[in-house]
């Protein structure tokens, strides 16, 4: 049952309707009753003005939902964070904050790799001594792959397995993330590629928010550190942040390397906004945008 309440003086009355209106009056309710209550009270009534007036512990009071200040209180605390425990689930368990956090621990997984294996390479290259490495590592050849093979079970070759094996899981890892990725930005994969997009989302933060952006801003993405040396201390702006992992900007000569990364961040914003609102693969555009990134590395 709804129930109205009114102040002013005269004929000028206003009237409020608050979430514990939904309560018959005079019912005591638990909090658990409560936060249903108020999850569907919020449900029923989104995009109204009906919390254009705050309800205090009186107002409850007076309608039988609790007896005192410190229950009325205790009860809006369970309801808070019910409401938020659902509201979390329900943003954790979209496809586009899932792959965000792969993509998180993927980066982690990377440091981790690199650090320990400059550590353990710089060891093995040291002389018995600790002074000098005595045998510089040669271009192509995996020192922890080499130790890891060993029949050794000291420290060192046990660490250089479990380094083997996570990079083996990480090649399982970006798999899933490229798979998603795809699924999730159709076009956009298509364009730079799962995994560049994928960082590029991370970036942003979001797809909405990336979508939005204009192909300027895509431009530079991931390239802070850059942009903010330029704007402080007028040093050459930067022409491309994480898409320059795209083959046809890293593999353009630096005379046409800006070209080819505007050309690319101008199609990249279209396949995002096609994405969002669509979320189909449009293979005309696709085909399209490969001509004009083609174009621009000639």
């Amino acid at each position: 049952m709804d129930s109205k309440h009114s102040d002013g003086t005269g004929d000028q009355k206003r009237t409020s309707h608050y979430w514990f209106d939904e309560c018959w009056p005079g019912e005591k309710a638990d909090s658990c009753d409560l936060t249903q209550l108020y999850s569907g009270f919020i449900a029923n009534n989104a995009g109204g003005d009906n919390f254009s007036i705050l309800p205090s512990w009186q107002d409850a009071v007076s309608t039988g939902i609790c007896n005192n200040k410190d229950e009325y209180y205790s009860a809006l605390r369970e309801i808070c964070m019910f409401w938020s425990r659902e509201k979390l689930q329900i943003y954790n368990s979209s496809e586009e904050v899932r792959l965000i956090k792969l993509m998180r621990i993927l980066r982690e997984t990377d440091q981790m790799i690199s650090r320990l294996s400059e550590q353990i390479i710089f060891w093995h290259s040291m002389g018995e001594n600790g002074s000098e490495p005595e045998h510089p590592v040669k271009k192509g050849h995996d020192p922890i792959r080499e130790m890891a093979s060993g029949n050794g079970s000291d420290g060192i070759t046990l660490l250089c397995r479990s380094l083997v094996s996570m990079k083996e899981s990480r090649a399982g890892l970006v798999r899933d993330i490229s798979t998603r990725c795809e699924k999730l930005l159709p076009n956009s994969s298509n364009i730079v590629g799962p995994l560049v997009a994928a960082r590029l989302l991370v970036e942003a933060g979001s797809i909405k928010d990336f979508s939005q952006m204009p192909a300027s801003k895509i431009q530079v993405l991931g390239a802070r550190n850059a942009l903010f040396s330029h704007l402080s201390s007028g040093s050459p702006p930067p022409k491309h942040g994480l898409i320059f992992e795209h083959k046809r900007v890293h593999a353009a000569s630096r005379r046409k390397r800006g070209r080819v990364s505007r050309t690319l961040a101008a199609n990249l914003a279209i396949a995002l906004r096609i994405d969002y609102y669509r979320g189909i693969k449009d293979v005309t555009f696709l085909e399209r945008a490969r001509l004009r990134i083609e174009k621009a590395g000639r």
